[in-house]
């Protein structure tokens, strides 16, 4: 939760559903006040009550007496807490419905290649009302809405009548109008902790940093998550080789790289394969697609967001056109530095691309032979790549155009 929300000085509340129990812990910098877990999961609500409409009522007044008897609601409010947080994957696929309309079938966004993202403004936000408009479409509609449901939740449909009836007798019973939702599970999580150890990011404090990591989380799977926190670190080492480099020291753009252009491309790093939870044909533009609309990326200028995109954009495929009407608004000075950022997101995409590859760390070097990028502890089953070696071509090629 600290990893997703700019909550750390915050008294917090955390919810966590899980299959067999549900978690409630209040804590604040790090530090946990008070905790309590209950006997209430959406696996043995299911199997005690099923998830026919004619149960609900039972499942809630179990729900209620349980939460009674644990105490749980006084402990709670005498903490006054701040922020109320979830992060499971049941309350995250509660949010999904309602964020795509699920309570609104007339209205509902559908889920997959043809799902409007641009419309999508929302931040990992769950309104009481929100909530029941979901709960009473889950619970309504027999067979045709039983058949909506596995659709829509897949894996989680089985369940999620449970899960979603139980989240809202604890915003009923606790008193919660708006809960934020983490993003991150404990898998995530750990991803995000790495990227804060490895990079120096304090992702509490880091709002802007925070935005980034949130769209990700977004639209990537686990799997792309980690491969674009790869492709991240390789791209940072690789920039800051090019800055340590003395035989670049004359170039001037290559020495006007600040800590600030690091920042965009290790940026676009992590949101160049978000298209893919649109479509794999075309994925990098629709990544640039995403970055540019909805408002995702907070405290970033509108140049600052664009130059993101574009990295994103032209991580692949075709270089950059700079005399395209995408470029216009931009001066000179910061399309030169686009050149070097956009040769290195590519490079890095390549390496992190090919698992064949296995190396700890990375050292670019010049001598009478040009420029060359030197693996240390490499380990490879076969030759060295091709779309690599062609990068790094292009690489020394773009930066001299």
């Amino acid at each position: 939760m600290l990893q997703f929300f700019p909550i750390y000085e915050k008294l917090v509340l955390g919810v966590d559903i899980g299959g067999g129990s549900t978690e409630f812990v209040i804590g604040k910098q790090g530090q946990v006040i008070f905790g309590a877990s209950l006997k209430l999961g959406h696996v043995n609500l299911t199997q005690k009550f099923g998830n026919n409409e004619e149960n609900v009522a039972h499942m809630r007044e179990h729900i209620r007496l349980v939460v009674q008897e644990s105490g749980l609601v006084e402990k709670i409010k005498d903490c006054s807490f701040e922020a109320v947080v979830g992060s499971s994957g049941t309350i995250k696929a509660v949010e999904k419905a309602a964020l795509y309309g699920y309570a609104n079938v007339s209205n509902m966004l559908q889920v997959g290649n043809m799902v409007s993202f641009g419309d999508s403004k929302r931040y990992w936000k769950l309104s009481r009302g929100e909530l029941k408009g979901v709960v009473e479409s889950l619970c309504g509609g027999g067979e045709a809405e039983k058949i909506r449901r596995e659709k829509f939740f897949k894996m989680r449909s089985e369940f999620i009548v449970a899960g979603a009836v139980l989240l809202e007798e604890i915003f009923e019973v606790i008193g919660i109008e708006e809960m934020e939702i983490s993003g991150y599970s404990l898998a995530e999580g750990v991803i995000a902790e790495t990227l804060a150890k490895v990079n120096d990011y304090d992702l509490n404090a880091n709002a802007k940093w925070s935005s980034i990591v949130r769209l990700a989380m977004r639209f990537n799977s686990n799997k792309r998550m980690r491969a674009a926190a790869q492709c991240a670190s390789i791209a940072k080492e690789f920039f800051e080789c090019l800055r340590k480099c003395d035989e670049l020291a004359s170039n001037q753009v290559a020495a006007s790289l600040d800590d600030k252009d690091l920042e965009y491309l290790e940026a676009s790093c992590l949101l160049h394969n978000i298209g893919l939870s649109i479509e794999k044909k075309g994925y990098h533009k629709h990544s640039y697609s995403i970055i540019m609309n909805g408002g995702h990326l907070q405290g970033y200028s509108t140049e600052e967001v664009k130059l993101i995109a574009l990295l994103a954009r032209h991580h692949r495929k075709k270089l950059p056109n700079f005399g395209h009407v995408s470029f216009k608004e931009f001066p000179t000075e910061v399309k030169k530095k686009f050149r070097f950022l956009c040769a290195i997101i590519r490079i890095s995409v390549a390496l992190q691309q090919h698992r064949r590859i296995d190396f700890q760390q990375i050292e670019f070097s010049h001598s009478y032979e040009g420029f060359k990028l030197v693996f240390s502890n490499l380990v490879f089953n076969q030759t060295f790549p091709p779309k690599v070696g062609f990068f790094f071509l292009a690489f020394v090629d773009f930066f001299y155009l």
